[in-house]
């Protein structure tokens, strides 16, 4: 049974070798090239959410601007903190109304693929939702049901998070989303 699995994994790993450098699924990169990871980044990040959360007391506008720089370092840091997900490198940038998240992810040695997520985000009944349009671990891509699959467990977390929150404004922009809203007086 060990040479079995052993003969597997070599095979598997001669498989995802023949595939070409440039035919790798198409796995685009950030506009501008490579995003850099600061902690000052994610800590801005995070104090400007805090603020503006804050800030827009009950019935009060909240408006926040969330850089590519911003995103990409709260995810790595985020990542880097909780330690359990084989996902390294990510980069996530907004563009043409679309969020791009890249990163290598590595299931197990000695398999690692470049991976994407493609999404977009709207507002709908005064929440953010988010459905995911695209996934891909190197040249492999998702099924339709594991799409909708991933929405809907992000919607779910989404929701929960943004209880006392009315998104009123969602705008992806070049390197930049923008939210605006207001903070729904608590009860």
């Amino acid at each position: 049974m060990s040479l079995f699995l052993a003969m597997l994994c070599f095979i598997g790993a001669g498989v995802a070798c023949q595939f070409p450098p440039g035919n790798l699924g198409d796995i685009p990169a950030p506009p501008g090239g490579q995003i850099q990871v600061s902690q000052e980044a994610a800590d801005r990040l995070r104090s400007n959410f805090n603020r503006e959360v804050q800030e827009a007391g009950s019935g009060s506008e909240f408006r926040l601007f969330i850089t590519n720089e911003e995103i990409t370092s709260f995810v790595t840091v985020s990542l880097r903190d909780v330690g359990t997900l084989p996902l390294s490198d990510p980069q996530v940038w907004f563009t043409a109304g679309k969020i791009y998240l890249t990163g290598t992810f590595s299931p197990f040695w000695p398999f690692s693929f470049r991976s994407l997520i493609v999404a977009t985000a709207v507002v709908h009944d005064g929440q953010m939702q988010v459905a995911v349009e695209r996934a891909q671990m190197g040249p492999f891509p998702f099924p339709e049901q594991v799409l909708q699959s991933a929405s809907q467990s992000i919607n779910e977390t989404l929701a929960e998070t943004q209880l006392d929150l009315q998104v009123t404004n969602l705008q992806i922009l070049e390197g930049e989303l923008q939210l605006a809203g207001i903070r729904r007086p608590v009860t």
